[in-house]
């Protein structure tokens, strides 16, 4: 009787998978400080520039994703090349209106790359990835889904001032950090009314913002319970 082979240290530990949820831990963490840390941009440059810095988490990310797959993360490199132009277009000029489009322009690409990149994982996850790891995207997903929302509105209202009226604002007109708060308000059907579009394309917009909103939130549950049963059966079957 031949000797059976020594199982290889890759079947036994999750090697494969360390890296691509530290990556989307490091995704995840920089989401959440950028769409609910962006207050700390009104309190003047030297702090709106500390806020976007923090995109060097999403820079990073790209960076990882298209080290293990350049063929399909090209767009991400792109997009990530725009931001970094824009971003820096707006710190030599932040009184500028058209620096402030061109940040947010580089910001809403990047978000809607991101966003497609993770969708299709969600559609069509790797083998290596586990069910932790499909939280992690669908998460990420949701804020990018609200991030790119956000850039929107703000590009809008800095193309057409008076799309949206901010009750709160002394001229009813909204920054760019107040149509973030509330692509996500409106992400979420929580309707403070507070702030609030006016011109039918606006309407339009954050319409469509608050139907894709529940309806990403319910696809993406009976998607992860769709793929955690074949690995629940595969795990069983395999002990």
């Amino acid at each position: 009787m031949s000797p059976s082979k020594p199982k290889s240290r890759r079947a036994d530990t999750p090697d494969d998978a360390v890296e691509p949820r530290s990556s989307l831990w490091l995704l995840l963490v920089t989401l959440v400080v950028l769409q609910f840390g962006y207050p700390i941009s009104l309190l003047g440059q030297g702090w709106t520039a500390a806020y976007l810095m923090v995109y060097a988490g999403a820079v990073a990310y790209v960076v990882r994703t298209a080290v293990e797959d350049p063929r399909r993360s090209w767009p991400l490199l792109v997009a990530a090349g725009g931001l970094v132009a824009g971003v820096i277009w707006f710190a030599t000029q932040p009184d500028d209106i058209s620096a402030t489009r061109g940040m947010l322009v580089g910001v809403g690409v990047l978000q809607a790359a991101l966003l497609f990149s993770l969708l299709r994982v969600l559609v069509n996850p790797p083998a290596r990835l586990a069910i932790v790891d499909l939280l992690l995207v669908a998460m990420s997903a949701y804020l990018l889904l609200g991030g790119v929302f956000g850039a929107l509105a703000g590009i809008m209202e800095l193309t057409s001032p008076g799309s949206f009226i901010d009750q709160t604002a002394g001229d009813g007109s909204p920054v760019w950090q107040t149509l973030v708060y509330g692509s996500y308000v409106t992400l979420a059907t929580l309707g403070f009314g507070d702030v609030v579009p006016v011109s039918p394309w606006a309407r339009s917009m954050w319409s469509l913002e608050a139907v894709i909103g529940p309806l990403f939130v319910a696809v993406v549950i009976a998607r992860l319970v769709g793929v955690a049963n074949p690995l629940r059966r595969n795990r069983d079957g395999a002990q």
